[in-house]
């Protein structure tokens, strides 16, 4: 399984990976997107690369470079091997934001102002328990996750007027429903919260640490 500090978002027996970071460039040359295979007894799944040049010489724009990105990592139209699971549009919408938050940061961050040419990477994975296990069955060891702490879920924030454009970034679904706010300010419905939590002490959309026990 990637061992990164990517983040994980499971989607009704399907587990998403995600995570984007900042590489050398090597001879101002783009390299190739790929795919690459994941031999694991407990998950089965691939993961795919896909890279962006911020060229700030040819003031690169934000946009098109997510949407090349967005389109290089979920598209069938890619070339690549399409996935064997559709992946949830939802999902698609939040990592494309995600991605331009990404790239502006960097584009604002002083430490690479002098920097003309820089490399995204972002990396992307579909997979699904083995021995036809579902969700509720993931131990936390596998996903390298604990849980957070009882007394931490159970003083979570209730919100009564929970209005997300995308829906719960959990589930997915855009029904209105019951939801909770993490401290970090991210909601999601309460049950999907409380579940996720109970396998994992991380926030689903930027990793903000809850107190568990281990």
């Amino acid at each position: 399984m990637p061992s990164d500090s990517g983040s994980w978002y499971a989607n009704h027996g399907t587990w998403y990976y995600f995570h984007k970071w900042m590489a050398q460039l090597t001879q101002d040359q783009l390299p190739q997107d790929y795919e690459e295979q994941v031999h694991d007894p407990r998950l089965c799944g691939r993961l795919r690369y896909c890279h962006a040049l911020l060229d700030r010489c040819n003031n690169s724009d934000t946009i098109k470079l997510c949407n090349m990105l967005n389109e290089n990592l979920f598209e069938e139209s890619s070339g690549f091997t399409p996935w064997e699971h559709e992946v949830h549009e939802g999902f698609k919408v939040n990592r494309n934001c995600e991605i331009f938050n990404y790239i502006e940061s960097i584009r604002r961050d002083e430490r690479y102002k002098n920097i003309d040419k820089l490399l995204i990477v972002v990396k992307f994975g579909v997979f699904a328990t083995n021995y036809n296990r579902d969700d509720s069955e993931i131990d936390e060891e596998e996903i390298r996750f604990v849980p957070a702490s009882k007394s931490s879920i159970q003083v979570l924030e209730k919100v009564s007027d929970f209005d997300s454009e995308f829906g719960c970034a959990i589930c997915f679904e855009e029904e209105k429903k019951e939801a909770k706010r993490m401290p970090c300010g991210h909601t999601f419905h309460d049950q999907c919260i409380e579940q996720w939590l109970n396998k994992s002490h991380l926030c689903p959309l930027c990793r903000y640490t809850m107190p568990h026990d281990l």
